[in-house]
């Protein structure tokens, strides 16, 4: 009888070792999806001479190639003379510090009060505007300018218009509108966000 034990035993332990095996598995393969559907695959089409379209995850943007005219960039405190044009691995390395950084850069939340977005929680609801410049280290900037992309029919009845970006649409330039309109720049050679900047309210 005891021999019949100890292989009952055995077995009992063994199963609960699986099942822990089992669970330990499950639970490293749910985190890798939840890590990889956090990061967003960027693609990339040409828009025209001047511009390339960019689709990452469920937002939109244009790149502003290097030969795209200065004088129709107004990206203040960076030399944007200095260009360069970017790749899809530069704009995923942006978008991945940006969702990275974004909360912590924005924890005083300016201008994010009742009425307009809170930055960090919708970043999916606003076009992009990559310029990519150098600063004065020779290092790679993209600014991004954020325009707010979530217009609904209730917003047109209150009265606000829907200014919407296109991908062929130049770079633009908004005052006020609180947290629909931001601009940020993404350090790729520091891996860090600086220049926060978020429209007041007029």
């Amino acid at each position: 009888m005891d021999w019949i034990g100890q292989i009952t035993k055995r077995a009992s332990v063994w199963h609960i070792f699986k099942m822990k095996k089992t669970n330990t598995t499950i639970g490293i393969i749910g985190l890798l999806l939840v890590v990889t559907s956090c990061i967003a695959e960027v693609k990339l089409f040409r828009v025209d001479d001047f511009k390339t379209g960019v689709i990452t995850g469920k937002a939109r943007g244009t790149i502003f190639n290097d030969y795209y005219p200065s004088n129709m960039l107004y990206v203040s405190d960076v030399d944007s003379s200095k260009r360069w044009t970017p790749n899809q691995t530069d704009i995923e390395l942006a978008e991945k510090i940006l969702r990275q950084q974004i909360t912590g850069i924005n924890k005083n939340r300016p201008n994010q009060m009742d009425g307009c977005p809170i930055i960090h929680k919708r970043l999916n609801s606003y076009f992009r505007q990559y310029v990519v410049i150098k600063n004065t280290k020779d290092q790679r900037l993209i600014h991004i300018n954020f325009y707010w992309d979530r217009h609904t029919i209730k917003d047109r009845l209150r009265g606000n218009s829907d200014m919407r970006l296109d991908y062929s649409s130049d770079y633009a330039v908004v005052f006020d509108g609180c947290s629909n309109f931001w601009s940020v720049n993404v350090n790729l050679d520091d891996n860090e966000l600086t220049d926060f900047r978020v429209n007041g309210v007029g």
